[in-house]
């Protein structure tokens, strides 16, 4: 059974920038994300999807992988990025603090 989805044109580029990293097509990366939401993994924690995803980096660098693997590794690297963006901005904003702060003393001894 097939299906067609109208996206927008803003949507549409969104999905290509973040599938472009992964060497998927936009309407690839669609659908991994559409699947993922539609069969959640079952309670799986991070550390066994990174040691799946680290498995799959080094076949991919060995040759190895396969189409389904390529699709699987690319979903685990999204995942990844989404698991580590929340430390990504927890640190900018610690590096935000200390910038002012530099900034202030600066200011003080000039």
């Amino acid at each position: 059974m097939s299906a067609t989805l109208r996206l927008d044109d803003q949507l549409r580029n969104a999905l290509r920038r973040q599938a472009e990293p992964h060497n998927l097509s936009w309407d690839q990366f669609a659908l991994i994300i559409l699947s993922e939401a539609a069969n959640p993994a079952p309670n799986t924690d991070w550390n066994s999807l990174n040691q799946r995803r680290l498995v799959l980096i080094r076949k991919k660098y060995d040759g190895e992988l396969t189409e389904a693997e390529q699709r699987e590794l690319a979903a685990l690297q999204a995942a990844a990025e989404k698991h580590l963006e929340s430390f990504d901005q927890a640190r900018l904003k610690w590096l935000e603090q200390i910038e002012l702060q530099v900034e202030q003393l600066a200011h003080t001894d000039g």
